[in-house]
């Protein structure tokens, strides 16, 4: 829902040119808007709703994980062209011939670039089946099948990446949970069964989560697959994923403090673009959908 008029019509006086002099700046420090009294006011206000809200505080269990190294790791790795253009080379018949190709590009690389190659080569090549998701008549999820038919659902995009990262020896565990995915948005009660999978994999004695899956790409209003390449999903910090991913064991919510369906139903189901610009919710905090008008 947007605005209709695109341009706001201008007074006579401001289509003038203004020219402000000292004096003129001085009478603007003391205009109402610009006040610092005003300002600290605001923050007051805002400090206490945060403080009134019950709103979870959440924090990772791992406060070293996700310190400047790997960070910087992460990023060198998903902005590693030569990395995109061999991936984008290879054709390799059989699972085989892409576990060897993985792990020759791989040869002596850290765990992180591992990572990224095989998330990066899934993204590329793997559709999410649309008619398997929507008829319910679930085909082949076995690495074996996804990687025959190019095209799978969550547990196939799981069972493929834990597969080649057992070929490669790096541990990889597949996750059971719960997801804000397509159509979260229509859901009236609480599921009563696990709707997703995704993964998890341990680098350098700290683990990590991996979403190929909505890395890969999405379902549009239409119901239809469009890929897209979302490096926010590789390897995603586990206090932003709680707000649309709950593991079916806690543990793997990889939080302090873990929480229950309940709260997670209540969160708002934040994207990708809302961490990237380090946006804060104020209120309302606990609101599982929020319209901005």
């Amino acid at each position: 829902m947007g605005c209709t008029t695109t341009k706001v019509a201008q007074s006579h006086q401001a289509k003038e040119q203004q020219n402000y002099n000292d004096d003129d700046i001085d009478n603007i420090k003391d205009d109402s808007v610009f006040s610092p009294k005003n300002m600290a006011a605001d923050d007051n206000i805002i400090a206490s709703i945060a403080e009134k809200s019950d709103h979870v505080n959440i924090q990772v269990a791992d406060s070293q994980a996700f310190n400047d190294s790997f960070v910087q790791q992460r990023q060198q790795a998903i902005n590693n062209r030569s990395y995109q253009s061999t991936v984008q080379s290879w054709q390799p018949k059989s699972l085989q011939q892409l576990t060897e190709l993985i792990k020759a590009v791989s040869k002596g690389k850290s765990l992180v670039d591992q990572h990224w190659i095989i998330f990066y080569w899934i993204a590329c090549n793997i559709d999410y089946d649309t008619e398997s998701y929507f008829s319910k008549d679930y085909k082949d999820q076995t690495a074996e099948g996804v990687f025959r038919f190019k095209k799978g659902v969550c547990a196939g995009y799981a069972n493929l990446y834990k597969y080649l990262c057992d070929q490669l020896g790096v541990p990889c565990e597949i996750i059971s949970g719960y997801a804000k995915g397509y159509g979260f948005e229509n859901r009236k009660d609480a599921p009563t069964e696990t709707d997703h999978a995704w993964n998890a994999v341990e680098i350098d004695h700290h683990w990590y989560l991996m979403e190929s899956t909505w890395g890969a790409g999405h379902l549009n209003d239409k119901k239809q697959y469009e890929r897209e390449l979302t490096s926010y999903y590789f390897l995603p910090r586990p206090n932003e994923m709680i707000y649309h991913h709950l593991p079916e064991d806690v543990k793997w919510q990889l939080l302090k403090s873990p929480i229950n369906m309940e709260q997670y139903l209540q969160m708002p189901k934040l994207r990708p673009l809302y961490f990237d610009l380090k946006l804060e919710l104020v209120s309302p905090r606990n609101q599982g959908v929020i319209s901005l008008l």
